[in-house]
């Protein structure tokens, strides 16, 4: 069975078995959410996003489309690379199942926000700060905004100089970010995608990296090594990772084994967004796999909707 995580209006998350009756509750409204007897503190203000090297987590400065996937050099015989270096990026629930409510989590390829920030969505109409939806207006009203969500959208995060906003609708997620600017707000950015399903963050100064088991070597149930084919995400003008990948990370249950890569950004400031080419990585593992599940460690298994109204 694999696990996954319900939400919690407490701003926590917490792990549980994914029987029938769970994956009814993963996609029920808010309402049907259990609220924890707790509240775990953390205000969405306390801690500024980090300053991840990793463009394609942050919201850009102009509209952009969430990508789902991310392009990779396949006509070519990929290069082998041995993962080096601690890589701490998974990180382990409390005893309660609960993750760190400073914890700053996101989109596979969107905007990123702290686990606290989930106990406070508000729609924009209740929560303005006073200035947002006025600024927001002017993107809707033109051209190009009138393909976008012209209400319901919610505050997901607000800093002293930011807020985030969230739209979840049939056509998919939606983002919106507000600056301040002097006394006021004005629309900075905004991006689209099919859906969000949460991920940890890849730490401050490294690149994330995906990774696929290698077709020509599938795993079976005696092997102690696993083939995978990994792929820097970043933009970074198509260079090889060589040296640079760190990891990987493992956490191994019952049930799954859980991967992770990250990789050293390269020398530069100024880099294109070609495609960057897949490299083969051999992965031991403690034991032999038996019948357990090979997923992504960074994909926390919950979904932002699911904090959604």
């Amino acid at each position: 069975m694999n696990d996954f995580i319900t939400p919690r209006r407490s701003g926590t998350l917490s792990r549980w078995r994914r029987s029938p009756l769970c994956r009814s509750l993963a996609h029920a409204s808010s309402m049907a959410v259990v609220l924890l007897a707790t509240a775990c503190g953390g205000d969405s203000e306390s801690a500024p996003p980090p300053e991840s090297t990793n463009r394609d987590a942050t919201v850009p400065a102009n509209r952009q489309t969430l990508p789902t996937e991310t392009a990779s050099a396949t006509d070519i015989s990929p290069s082998k690379v041995s993962g080096s270096g601690a890589l701490d990026i998974i990180v382990a629930p409390a005893g309660d199942g609960s993750l760190p409510s400073d914890l700053f989590v996101g989109c596979k390829f969107g905007p990123v926000f702290q686990v606290s920030d989930l106990e406070t969505i508000l729609p924009l109409e209740e929560g303005d700060p006073g200035g947002v939806a006025e600024a927001i207006a002017p993107f809707l009203g033109s051209e190009e905004g009138t393909f976008w969500p012209q209400d319901g959208w919610q505050l997901l995060r607000q800093t002293v100089d930011d807020v985030l906003l969230v739209h979840a609708g049939t056509d998919g997620v939606a983002f919106m970010t507000v600056e301040r600017a002097g006394d006021t707000w004005r629309w900075s950015g905004s991006q689209q995608g099919e859906g969000c399903p949460l991920h940890y963050v890849t730490p401050d100064g490294l690149n994330a990296v995906d990774w696929r088991v290698d077709p020509d070597s599938p795993p079976e149930a005696g092997d102690t090594t696993l083939a995978l084919l990994v792929t820097e995400r970043a933009c970074v003008s198509g260079q090889e990772l060589g040296d640079r990948l760190r990891g990987p990370q493992l956490v191994v249950t019952d049930d799954t084994v859980r991967v992770a890569f990250a990789a050293e950004p390269p020398p530069g400031d100024s880099f294109d967004c070609q495609g960057n080419p897949e490299a083969s990585a051999t992965v031991e593992l403690p034991e032999p796999l038996g019948e357990r599940e090979i997923i992504e460690g960074l994909a926390i298994g919950v979904d932002l909707e699911d904090f959604l109204d």
